[in-house]
């Protein structure tokens, strides 16, 4: 058996964020203290914290509070144990052993033991179960119970970033979910964590106060208010005034006020989540990779982060934010030039009489619709007649999630990001040709077998420099051919009272404030 640590890239901006807000020094002689209640301000109100249910990345983090993981991952990026003290894979890749940690209890008394693992997998397993990334769980085939507190998961093929998974994945107790009933889980979530949900008001605050039977380190913070402001300028003045302790996501124009504040400080770690405008390859005008390729000249992304983002963004320069694993710099880069734009599109024979349609979703990204809009001028720029269409997300995702011969889509500006830091959900989850609408989310419906077959080898691979260098060949086909115009990484902002430390924030969009303390 293999004893694993993470792959071995470091993940030198997430590590920044931990030592600066992470420690949390205090000057000689003066004494952190212990947090009563703390107020982060967020955007939306969950619309659910049933973990089997997780879709989005706040009630995500709410879930982690409540549930905690088997496995987590430290400040440089490597899988350690949590709940499970242990964990080992076979050397064939199909048999992963995990050992509980014995003494951890639910908040309803129960105990954290193999059954409890045994049933969450029934529940992913069961198709009347609505589970919406039940997928990602797909190379699993079964659960053996070895004893209490030992299980064994077998794989249909070898699955290199299981660990990951298990760092993100919460689960309830077997006790709560025997029979289960999702809406009593909602309302009720019965989880292993540091905290418990004392009150969810909707639309208004979702309170948690400390877990006193909790199995790890007592938390520092005894209540945490989560209070639904779902406007941004409103969170940033409650925060000014003293009414919020955090805020999350103020807008870029917010952050050199906020950071001139000596009673603010911002976070902004470059996060796991890559802005882009995603392209048809496989009808339309945007069939042709030399008119990709062309639209990707033609786009001058970095003064796009500059002049719209105000610099607290970064142009990619691959197809994978760098904190994941997986990521290389691409040898040729899609550098600001309209010339070799107009150039590529004469050599396509792209007749300028075409419209090219573009849509994007308003409110969802940072400055989604400004972006979008930018991208139309450069097109017009080199001649190109651009329309844009902008929409509420829910009727965007019902456009862009139509299969091939359905979609209208040409252009279409998207967000993709994930809690882990691996290149298997971005390369395989998103752009393989496994996953065109209905059956996924690749709305580019880019699809090339060699890239196909390396991002299938690379999961089941357990080397991770082979893995690497199958990603490295991976990325290159993806870039090259130009599936969407490459942007930029967006940053997980967060704005705080100074007199806060010790809050541990993360490139993939989680907070965890469970040891901090004040000055």
């Amino acid at each position: 058996m293999l004893k694993l640590k993470k792959r071995g890239q470091p993940i030198i901006v997430f590590l920044a964020v931990v030592v600066v807000f992470g420690l949390g020094l205090t000057p000689a002689g003066v004494l952190a203290e212990d947090i009563k209640v703390l107020r982060i301000g967020i955007g939306i109100d969950p619309d659910t914290i049933n973990p089997i249910e997780i879709t989005t990345a706040i009630p995500a983090n709410i879930t982690e509070l409540l549930y905690d993981t088997l496995l987590k991952t430290n400040a440089e990026g490597e899988v350690i144990a949590n709940m499970a003290s242990e964990w080992s894979v076979s050397d064939d890749g199909l048999t992963w052993t995990i050992k509980l940690r014995k003494g951890v209890k639910f908040v309803d008394g129960a105990d954290l033991n193999a059954q409890t693992l045994k049933r969450s997998l029934e529940l992913v397993q069961d198709p009347k179960v609505r589970m919406p990334l039940r997928f990602i769980w797909a190379p699993v085939k079964s659960l053996t119970v070895v004893d209490d507190y030992t299980v064994q998961y077998h794989m249909h093929a070898p699955f290199a970033p299981f660990e990951d998974l298990l760092s993100v994945f919460a689960m309830p107790s077997q006790k709560a979910v025997t029979p289960y009933d999702s809406a009593a889980l909602n309302q009720n979530p019965v989880g292993a964590g540091p905290y418990k949900l004392a009150e969810w008001v909707r639309g208004e605050r979702l309170v948690l106060v400390r877990n006193d039977g909790y199995w790890g380190k007592k938390p520092t913070v005894e209540k945490i208010v989560f209070q639904i402001v779902p406007e941004t300028a409103t969170r940033v003045a409650m925060l000014r005034a003293g009414q919020l302790d955090l805020a999350y996501s103020p807008t870029p124009a917010d952050v050199p006020s906020l950071e001139a504040d000596s009673n603010i400080t911002v976070a902004r770690p470059l996060s796991t989540r890559m802005i882009f405008m995603g392209m048809n390859t496989q009808k339309g005008p945007t069939k042709d990779k030399l008119v990709r390729q062309a639209f990707n000249y033609a786009v001058d992304k970095a003064a796009i982060t500059d002049k719209i983002l105000f610099k607290v963004a970064k142009p990619l320069d691959g197809p994978l934010p760098p904190s994941i694993f997986g990521y290389a710099r691409m040898e040729n880069q899609y550098s600001y030039d309209p010339e070799k734009a107009k150039a590529l599109l004469k050599q396509a024979n792209f007749s300028m009489d075409t419209v090219v349609k573009m849509i994007t979703p308003t409110g969802r990204y940072t400055y989604d619709k400004q972006i979008a809009e930018a991208i139309q001028a450069y097109l017009q720029d080199i001649g190109v007649k651009a329309e844009l269409r902008t929409y509420d997300w829910p009727t965007y995702m019902g456009i862009t999630s139509k299969p091939l011969d359905q979609s209208e889509v040409e252009l279409y500006l998207i967000g993709w990001g994930w809690p882990i830091y691996d290149a298997d959900p971005y390369f395989l989850v998103y752009f393989s040709s496994f996953v065109h609408p209905p059956k996924g989310l690749n709305t580019t419906f880019y699809t090339n077998p060699e890239y196909d077959k390396a991002v299938g080898a690379a999961r089941q691979i357990m080397d991770p420099a082979k893995r690497l260098a199958l990603y490295k060949q991976a990325g290159t086909m993806l870039w090259d051919d130009a599936a969407a115009i490459w942007l930029h990484v967006e940053p997980f902002a967060i704005a705080f009272q100074s007199k806060y430390q010790g809050l541990d924030i993360r490139p993939n969009e989680r907070i965890y404030p469970t040891y901090a303390t004040m000055k």
